[in-house]
Formats: C-alpha cells, structure tokens, sequence
C-alpha cells in the first residue's frame, strides 16, 4: 500500500512541478524555447512529470551558473 501512497504523490509532485516548469521555466534552461509554442509546452509536460527531479536539478544548477 506504501507504494501506491509514494506514486501518487511521485505524479502529484511531478504534475504540479511540469505545469509550472513548462510554462514558467522553459526557458531558463533552454534558450530556443522561448518562441516556443503553446503546443510545444503540452507535449513536454508528460516527460516533464516523469522527469521533475532531474528537472528541478537542472534549474537549480542552471541559477548556480548564472551568479
């Protein structure tokens, strides 16, 4: 049952972290996304709930560069 309580909170995290990544974020870490359309952004959403750890790793190494 443990498992089930930890992937549903894996998929709550990661929808709420794609949503605001892919319309928020985009393009802090990519810089050709920023004429990017809106279509572009809902097809990344589902790699981006996959992906959310590695995604907020990048953002966070992405702002260490940028100081």
């Amino acid at each position: 049952m443990i498992f089930i309580y930890a992937f549903y909170l894996y998929f709550v995290a990661g929808t709420a972290i794609a949503i605001w990544f892919c319309f928020f974020k985009v393009t802090k870490t990519d810089v050709a996304a920023e004429r990017s359309s809106f279509g572009f952004k809902l097809i990344i959403v589902p790699g981006v709930m996959l992906l959310w750890p590695f995604v907020l790793y990048k953002l966070s190494s992405a702002k260490n560069h940028t100081k």
